[in-house]
């Protein structure tokens, strides 16, 4: 039987305070080094799997209208099913991940999302029909969401998370970015858009071998603190189901999950549409193409730049302000009919939105207490991706009818729905009440508060 502190049972390890044991006991000391390394191991392998998931979120905007013309003139309202479909996948992650992440463990929980991610990747390039390629999208989407929802929940809850979180974030931006650029190039070569895909499996594949080498076959199961979260919940009552309940009950939680989702189907909806906006309407051509990787360049590089505003304005404060910036540019967009205008509006818009993901998981982590921080941040994933694929539905179900113009009306609304909500997002000083049955202090297993891990990583 493991030790209550090996590394298979306690994912969040970075280090431990026996590190600085004296050099009389070699074989304490090369495990405490072997930690630190598969510590590291571990991190590298959430970023792959961030980069891989940006990658493949990235690339749809720029192929849609390559996509269209492959498959016969495919309406907006068809292509759309890529989004229903990722919806599809999305929810279902999100019903289904507390569960196996309590019974599998986060580590292989993530390789299984890296792996079906992969799958689906493989079986897009082999081009077949349209349809077959929206039903990828709900596998592919099943797999992303349980990465996302386990990337985050681990990185989190490390220390110094709000920095870590920024720059596992600007990673996925940085896929973002790139899969637009590649897929407009590849596209201009006259490459059939399926077969951009295996770009995408190529990506799957070195996320999977970066995650295996961190987890191992073991995993790196997180069951140390979901199975203390799940005891004090379960009552009399399932498991699952009384910590779904206890989770999304407080307004610590629910209001930025709604927030998340609202954010994550305006940013996915910019980035999906605004290729076929600008060359639609503004006569952008194939410059077009590069207006998603604009997008994502701005997020991408704000979640490292913006750190030290967000930091001298507090969370609640500057996700304000960056949602007011971003609800300008949509403006702007809307009412310029100059190309070069709105392409650098788009920029500037994924500019101001790059923190607000990573700084709301950090409010939340803050707000409540460690036995929710499963739960809750899986949820906020979950949930975000069901609004990145949800949104950008509804605008090619609306622009099948009024024209592609219909982007910014929808953008716009969602910008104001959130700022309206953002206001009942609590500080994370105001966090739940602290006398709830429910509340349980983290213990050492935890890591979180007890586990030493190197700043620089």
């Amino acid at each position: 039987m493991s030790s209550p502190h090996d590394e298979a049972e306690r994912p969040l390890l970075g280090g431990h305070p026996d590190d600085n044991l004296s050099q009389a006991d070699p074989a304490q000391a090369t495990a405490n080094t072997h930690q630190k390394y598969r510590a590291l191991a571990r991190i590298v392998g959430c970023c792959a799997a961030a980069a891989a998931s940006g990658w493949h979120d990235g690339c749809i905007g720029a192929l849609i209208p390559y996509l269209q013309l492959y498959y016969g003139n495919v309406s907006d309202e068809k292509v759309s099913l890529v989004f229903i479909g990722s919806f599809t996948g999305y929810t279902l992650a999100s019903l289904l991940n507390v569960t196996l992440s309590t019974r599998l463990g986060l580590g292989r929980v993530l390789i299984l999302g890296a792996a079906i991610q992969g799958a689906a990747s493989a079986i897009i390039a082999l081009r077949p029909p349209f349809l077959a390629i929206a039903a990828c999208y709900a596998i592919a989407g099943f797999g992303l969401a349980l990465q996302d929802a386990q990337f985050n929940t681990y990185i989190a809850r490390l220390p110094s998370a709000a920095t870590k979180l920024g720059i596992v974030h600007a990673i996925y931006g940085v896929g973002a970015l790139s899969s637009p650029i590649v897929a407009t190039l590849l596209m201009q070569a006259k490459v059939a858009p399926p077969l951009f895909y295996l770009t995408n499996l190529a990506w799957c594949v070195l996320s999977l071998t970066a995650l295996l080498t961190g987890f191992g076959s073991s995993g790196g199961n997180g069951n140390a603190s979901n199975t203390q979260f799940q005891s004090t919940v379960a009552k009399n009552e399932n498991d699952e189901i009384a910590s779904l309940r206890t989770v999304v009950s407080p307004r610590a939680v629910w209001a930025p999950l709604l927030f998340i989702g609202l954010y994550t189907g305006a940013e996915t909806g910019e980035a999906a549409w605004i290729v076929s906006f600008l060359m639609r309407e503004r006569g952008g051509g194939a410059m077009s193409g590069y207006a998603s990787a604009a997008f994502y360049s701005g997020l991408t590089s704000s979640r490292v730049l913006l750190l030290p505003l967000t930091a001298l304005l507090t969370e609640k404060r500057a996700v304000a302000f960056y949602a007011l910036i971003a609800l300008f540019m949509q403006i702007v967009i809307w009412s310029s009919p100059s190309f070069p205008v709105d392409f650098v509006a788009a920029a500037v818009a994924g500019f101001v939105m790059g923190p607000v993901y990573p700084v709301t998981v950090a409010l939340v982590t803050k707000a409540t207490p460690h036995g929710y921080h499963p739960g809750a941040l899986s949820l906020m994933a979950c949930v975000g991706q069901s609004g990145s694929a949800l949104f950008p539905f509804v605008v090619g179900l609306l622009a099948d009818v009024y024209g592609i113009r219909v982007l910014q009306p929808v953008l716009v609304t969602l910008f104001v729905v959130m700022s309206v909500l953002w206001q009942l997002v609590p500080s994370p000083n105001v966090g739940l009440d602290r006398d709830s049955p429910y509340i349980k202090p983290a213990s050492v297993d935890e890591g979180v508060d007890s586990v030493i891990v190197d700043s620089s990583i």
